[in-house]
């Protein structure tokens, strides 16, 4: 299983990010943990987002769980990755999770910032569509 993720990533480091993308939603078996365990070792934040989105895109069972960590990643590109994610999994557990991320403090003021502008426009795409069911 790391095989296949560790080629994707080294898809999306040479630029192709929509091979390495389809590489991993081919894959039948479960990837989220395997993901989870490399996103944890992972230093380069691009990277990171790259398994985020990876994450989410598959739908697993355990993608929701990642993707709530993953919103608390310092880098910008994770985070943001994360919020895309949590938008595309939208539940009304989703929305919970997202509201009480909304005071969440980041590293300097300005960030801070803009994480809740973030969170707040996600939390009302997800409100619209737990809403419409």
């Amino acid at each position: 299983m790391e095989d296949k993720i560790l080629a994707a990533m080294k898809l999306f480091k040479s630029g192709d990010d929509d091979a390495a993308i389809a590489q991993l939603l081919d894959e039948s078996k479960e990837l989220v943990p395997a993901i989870v365990e490399i996103f944890h070792a992972e230093p380069d934040p691009d990277l990171r987002a790259f398994l985020v989105r990876a994450a989410w895109e598959r739908h697993e069972e355990l993608s929701g769980e990642f993707i709530l960590e993953a919103l608390n990643d310092p880098a910008e590109e994770v985070w943001q990755s994360a919020l895309d994610g949590a938008v595309a999994l939208a539940s009304p557990e989703m929305l919970d999770a997202l509201k009480s991320l909304r005071l969440q403090e980041q590293a300097d003021a300005s960030m801070t910032r803009r994480f809740q502008m973030c969170i707040d426009e996600a939390i009302l795409y997800v409100e619209g569509l737990v809403r419409r069911g």
